[in-house]
């Protein structure tokens, strides 16, 4: 876990969230992602290549690696991901079921609310989350990638092939490492890239399959 002297933001909620029982989540939970299923596999066109879903719920686990004060940085978080044509909502949650961050994203709009803080607003959600976080969580991008497409130079978003493995995007370098047997979607996601602000940032994102 990180330092809790030289985090702030999320990673000030997460230490409360876990070291402290008075620590309150920002919502009663409804649903977790032990209760709302992931979906197991994409529908296929009719000539059997993958079809891209504007609507779609998935959750698992991300741990991301950074550096701040000139210190390595880890923390792992369980997510909810839901899309629809219009927004991304995303659910940040502790290891106890604790929710500790609500993503929002529309089209003219992105809110990022963090236990115990008022809520931010920025037209720009992957900066509001490099300023508000301290590293940057590509949320746009995810869209795609969490279904196995990636848009190269700004085209529409295309179905991985097998030998694309590893991509450059968005300045990411992207590696699907594995994918779930019998679904379409990825199963294990590396996400690499440097910024001056947090160095050398590692995202590595491991989806449930789901029943």
């Amino acid at each position: 876990m990180p330092d809790k002297h030289n985090s702030s933001g999320l990673i000030a909620a997460v230490c409360c969230l876990l070291l402290s029982s008075a620590c309150t989540s920002l919502h009663p939970p409804v649903e977790t992602a032990a209760t709302k299923p992931a979906i197991s596999a994409l529908p296929t066109t009719t000539n059997g290549q993958r079809s891209y879903q504007e609507q779609i719920q998935l959750n698992g686990k991300i741990n991301i690696q950074y550096r701040q004060a000139d210190k390595p940085q880890s923390m792992t978080v369980n997510f909810e991901w839901e899309q629809d044509n219009n927004s991304i909502h995303v659910r940040l949650l502790s290891p106890l079921g604790q929710t500790m961050a609500i993503i929002t994203q529309t089209a003219n709009l992105a809110i990022l609310e963090q236990a115990g803080k008022e809520p931010q607003q920025a037209d720009n959600l992957d900066q509001l989350m490099q300023n508000t976080l301290g590293w940057p969580l590509p949320v746009a991008g995810l869209r795609d990638w969490l279904q196995g497409f990636v848009a190269i130079d700004g085209k529409t978003a295309k179905p991985l092939k097998p030998e694309d493995q590893t991509l450059m995007t968005q300045g990411w370098k992207l590696r699907y490492v594995s994918w779930h047997e019998n679904s379409s979607l990825p199963k294990l996601i590396n996400l690499q890239r440097y910024t001056e602000q947090a160095g050398e940032v590692s995202i590595r994102i491991a989806l449930d399959q789901g029943q």
